[in-house]
């Protein structure tokens, strides 16, 4: 055995404040990962005539003291070895995905105070073992660190790092979001069957979602003949923002719906960097809408931005406003194009009432709405309603823009006037108001409030959902006056306590 040294500068300062990074635990795994892939793609051609069939095959095993990271890549080379250690020491090649000579340092300090690079490199003679102990290295102000050195055969090749006495040990559903998203960021390697990731010997897999196939909503609504399903996939490719930055990939309409598992995964050499889990997708207001739109719920894709700036973590983009609303407009318009216009079909499509596609929507709002149910019935425990009131008490004028509309009814022989308000006004505190002036020859008013938090929370911006919410409240103003008319002089009731629930319970849009 023979010894050596690696200088670590700089050591004190940087190396106590790492574990205090804002990381989780999938982003700083997936540093080694980033580590061995780039060893692989930098030596492949080497690699591959050396064995027949390579591929690169990554272990990972973790327990609740220690993590081991194991390759077959081709090992930290002696030109990269002393950089390989120092921080923020760049690699020659910044075009990869290994770029800021930060990666594996910040993310060993992060999980573990004691850690070991033990390393063989492809064509040399020897195996090379550094150890980092972080409390002895602060508290000796250590600079360099002794490189244990054995002689080994140049065909080997590979590297190992051990992160012991862990800080952060990964546990519970911490270690299932590991496996899945681990799979989910190196899809594009592991469908191109370049590489093999394994956790604890289990392979992990990406599950590519299903695409919706089915006829263009317009064609349904027209009764053409002969309607033919499309598989709703498309390619993209477009340049966006002042340097001309290329984005591609694809973008399609998720089948069945999820409001957890839609929007865009964002790739930079083929890594995912933006999108990584659930309720991470990357959804544009300007594009996908309120949560509640089918957009929101249907729409994804991948693409890939090759030439953007990253976090020092990967875990965002670093585009600057003007560059990212630059790329939303023109995605916005790949998706709206003509040929395959995915975003209304997302947002007009509908399935029938037994397909998958609304079960799992109506059994996600069914777990959430019962959920209130106890806090609705808290709120009337404490609200007196008069005994009687006068239905021909004007409403008041809204303090801001309204939409009205007016219909004539007839009603066991008399006319009823019946006029609709929409107020957008955010300030009020009825979603629900009805006036009515008459005995048998009634003009009515319905006031529904638009500004609330609960419609705009719970119908979109959609006409047809827009109807519906229309037609249940008028419904209830009806069915209170008719009830009226047959001498129920308590009718107001129900609108009275249901008005309070929504006042109260909902979110405020404001």
């Amino acid at each position: 055995m023979t010894n050596e040294t690696v200088n670590i500068k700089p050591t004190t300062g940087y190396l106590s404040i790492l574990p205090a990074i804002n990381y989780r635990a999938w982003f700083a795994l997936a540093e080694f990962v980033d580590n061995s892939i780039q060893s692989y793609l930098d030596n492949k051609s080497k690699l591959k005539s050396l064995h027949l069939n390579y591929k690169l095959k990554i272990a990972i095993y973790v327990s609740k003291t220690e993590i081991r990271i194991i390759d077959n890549a081709a090992g930290i080379l002696q030109k990269d070895f002393y950089r390989a250690f120092r921080a923020a020491a760049r690699p020659e090649n910044t075009k990869g995905l290994s770029e800021f000579g930060m990666g594996m340092k910040t993310a060993a300090c992060w999980f573990s105070p004691l850690w070991i690079v033990k390393t063989k490199p492809l064509g040399e003679s020897e195996t090379k073992t550094v150890k980092f102990d972080i409390s002895k290295i602060v508290k000796d102000e250590i600079e360099e660190l002794e490189v244990a050195k054995i002689k080994a055969t140049p065909n080997q090749h590979y590297t190992e790092v051990i992160l012991q006495k862990l800080r952060k040990a990964p546990q519970g559903s911490t270690i299932k979001k590991m496996k899945e998203l681990l799979s989910s960021m190196y899809r594009t390697f592991i469908e191109k069957d370049e590489i093999e990731i394994r956790y604890n010997n289990e392979k992990l897999r990406y599950e590519v979602p299903e695409v919706l196939q089915a006829p263009y909503f317009l064609d349904i609504e027209q009764n053409k003949s002969n309607i033919k399903k499309i598989k709703w996939l498309k390619k993209l490719s477009f340049t966006y923002g002042s340097k001309k930055r290329k984005a591609y990939g694809y973008a399609a309409i998720r089948d069945p719906a999820s409001t957890k598992l839609a929007g865009f995964a964002l790739f930079r050499r083929d890594r995912l960097i933006q999108g990584v889990g659930e309720d991470e997708g990357y959804r544009p207001l300007e594009i996908f809408k309120a949560p509640n739109s089918f957009i929101y719920q249907r729409v994804i894709g991948e693409i890939h931005l090759d030439d953007e700036e990253v976090t020092h973590t990967k875990d965002g983009f670093q585009w600057g406003l003007d560059e990212e609303n630059d790329f939303i407009k023109k995605l916005k318009e790949e998706l709206e194009e003509k040929s395959m216009p995915i975003l209304s079909q997302a947002d007009k499509f509908r399935k029938d009432r037994q397909s998958r596609d609304l079960k799992v929507q109506t059994e996600a709002g069914l777990d959430s709405s019962i959920q209130k149910l106890p806090d609705s019935l808290k709120i009337l425990e404490n609200v007196k309603v008069p005994s009687k009131i006068n239905p021909a008490d004007p409403i008041e004028k809204t303090r801001t823009e309204s939409e009205k509309r007016k219909k004539t009814l007839h009603y066991q022989g008399h006319k009823w006037i019946v006029e609709v308000v929409i107020s957008y006004d955010k300030s009020e505190t009825e979603w629900l108001r009805v006036q009515e002036v008459g005995k048998k020859n009634k003009e009515i008013k319905i006031q529904i409030a638009m500004g609330m938090g609960f419609s705009a929370q719970y119908f979109g911006d959609q006409p047809d959902e827009i109807e519906g919410m229309i037609n249940i409240a008028s419904s209830i103003a009806l069915a209170e006056i008719v009830s009226r008319d047959r001498g129920n002089s308590s009718a107001h009731v129900i609108r009275t306590y249901l008005n309070e629930i929504l006042r109260t319970q909902p979110p405020s849009i404001q």
